[in-house]
């Protein structure tokens, strides 16, 4: 190959690359703990808004697993135990939470709640 062939080459593998679509694997939403629904346990559908107060924006379900995280103020804890807090804190005006989860299965991958 001459240097004019590889140079073409390259140019064509960098617009490849440049044109690539980029696909978000993990979403994670800051949202505010009273906009979240809880199920009963960690085989139902978390349901909650993607905003910090009121707002128009439409609610997203996602499902529970046994692999999901639960932490409270950095601590991770068992989903029981965070239900339990998650009534207290979501009083809050301070409080917040971070929902992480998986794009492609829909299933959360954690839960962080702080005051």
């Amino acid at each position: 190959m001459t240097v004019r062939t590889l140079t073409i080459a390259a140019i064509l593998m960098a617009s490849q690359i440049a044109f690539a679509q980029i696909k978000t694997l993990i979403n994670a939403v800051e949202t505010a703990p009273t906009n979240i629904i809880l199920p009963g346990d960690t085989n139902g559908m978390v349901t909650f808004r993607p905003c910090s107060g009121q707002c128009d924006k439409d609610y997203k379900r996602v499902s529970l697993s046994a692999e999901t995280r639960f932490t409270v103020d950095g601590k991770a804890v068992k989903y029981d135990d965070f239900r339990r807090d998650f009534a207290i804190i979501k009083r809050a005006e301070s409080s917040y939470a971070l929902v992480s989860y998986d794009t492609e299965t829909n299933t959360v991958i954690s839960i962080q709640l702080a005051r």
